[in-house]
């Protein structure tokens, strides 16, 4: 007889994450992955890593990584946390911050992770409904929620969130923590880094697996006063980030250039793509991520549609999002054949 796990765990609906089919060769639009490759710097830094060192254990806080970061954001290294992709960085944070009963807040729609994150430490979840194109709605008392996550641009719209919004529910709910997840803000025209600068109650939260283009080695952090940041530490796993993560990652914070160069072409084609779909008479909403939601008639007819045609997009049975799917910007080309398969369904 198996032992029986938790209640918790009994009861968790885990979250399932996008297709990755071995049966055929797909175009992969359905996970929100950088088109392009990693900057040239990022392969010679990995090159020429030194792989003897991988019999070491790895610097177990990131030091050289959140040095050069601290350069870029303009905060002391004892303010940003390192770790396993942004996903473990919200766990850390969750498990911190959240205990049996309390309440975290997230939006509908939004990350479809959040609430099963908060569900392993047996929290309570209230959605706030955005509006109708993925805008803020006014929130009463935001101070009965333990913790708010607030993902900026927020999928699977795409609506991005300004400072002054967001800074008046962090200023009405000082105990509250709040989680910026800007995952996708490279892609967009305004950030909200300047918030965990000025509040003690703000963590925000990057990840280099969307417009770093290394979805593959897992790294991600958070900018936050100390006291959040010294909380993150104390549960973390010894050795969380690997040697050669560690070592892509920095290298990529150094190829600024190449990265806005790739992510300045996304951008472009995000327009492009949102134009085309819009003369199919599909219903498109504006978005500052690396993808787009685009409604029809019915989502799953269309998923099914272009995955039939060898495209992956993604579709979420869930009310609000049952007549559209999610479609990553790829190249130009990738853009063509999805609008040829598209015009056939």
């Amino acid at each position: 007889m198996n032992p029986e796990p938790t209640k918790i765990v009994q009861e968790l609906k885990p979250y399932v994450p996008g297709e990755q089919p071995r049966d055929m060769k797909y175009i992969k639009l359905n996970t929100n992955e950088n088109p392009y490759p990693p900057a040239p710097g990022v392969f010679e830094a990995v090159k020429t890593a030194g792989l003897d060192r991988m019999r070491l254990y790895p610097d177990p806080l990131c030091k050289k990584l959140r040095g050069i970061l601290s350069q870029k954001h303009g905060v002391e290294t004892d303010r940003i946390f390192v770790g396993n992709g942004s996903d473990e960085v919200l766990r850390l944070l969750f498990q911190a911050y959240l205990s049996p009963g309390e309440i975290l807040a997230i939006t509908d729609p939004t990350y479809s992770l959040y609430p099963v994150l908060a569900a392993t430490f047996g929290a309570g979840i209230e959605s706030v409904p955005l509006e109708e194109e993925g805008q803020l709605p006014q929130i009463p008392d935001p101070s009965r929620f333990r913790v708010m996550v607030i993902a900026s641009p927020n999928p699977p719209l795409g609506a991005v969130y300004s400072e002054e919004e967001l800074e008046v529910l962090i200023k009405a709910a000082p105990s509250t923590l709040f989680i910026i997840d800007e995952a996708y803000v490279d892609f967009a025209e305004s950030d909200c880094m300047d918030l965990s600068k000025r509040h003690e109650n703000v963590a925000v939260c990057r990840t280099f697996s969307k417009s770093y283009s290394l979805a593959g080695i897992r790294v991600g952090y958070a900018v936050g006063c100390r006291g959040i940041i010294e909380n993150l530490y104390k549960i973390k796993d010894s050795y969380n980030v690997n040697y050669l993560s560690q070592v892509a990652a920095c290298a990529a914070v150094k190829a600024e250039e190449y990265y806005r160069q790739t992510a300045s072409r996304i951008r472009e084609d995000r327009e492009f793509l949102a134009g085309e779909l819009r003369e199919m008479g599909l219903r498109v909403y504006p978005s500052q991520g690396n993808f787009i939601f685009a409604e029809g008639e019915d989502g799953r007819k269309i998923y099914e549609g272009l995955k039939a045609a060898g495209i992956l997009v993604r579709y979420f049975d869930l009310p609000r999002l049952r007549r559209g799917v999610r479609i990553t910007i790829g190249t130009r080309k990738e853009i063509e054949e999805l609008l040829k398969a598209l015009a056939g369904l």
